[in-house]
């Protein structure tokens, strides 16, 4: 049995309030023997406290607190 956590990209994400987070991103694989492997993903605070998905770009923290995720920042351009 192998289970492998992996750290994805932060998301930046806000509250009603304006209240700013950042949420730690994780895939968590469980590949058993004789068993397809299962993915999920694991989503908290810097602070440690659990976040859960709603769906695209939505997410709620134990207060109840809905969360919406910001748009991520474009790249810089390098002209030559």
């Amino acid at each position: 049995m192998t289970i492998s956590v992996r750290r994805l990209s932060d998301v930046l994400a806000t509250t009603a309030s304006g209240r700013l987070y950042r949420i730690e991103v994780f895939s968590h694989a469980d590949r058993r023997a004789g068993t397809p492997i299962t993915t999920g993903y694991i989503l908290r605070t810097t602070e440690g406290e659990r976040v859960i998905a709603l769906g695209e770009r939505r997410s709620r923290l134990k207060s109840g607190e809905v969360l919406t995720a910001l748009p991520p920042a474009a790249a810089p351009r390098h002209d030559a």
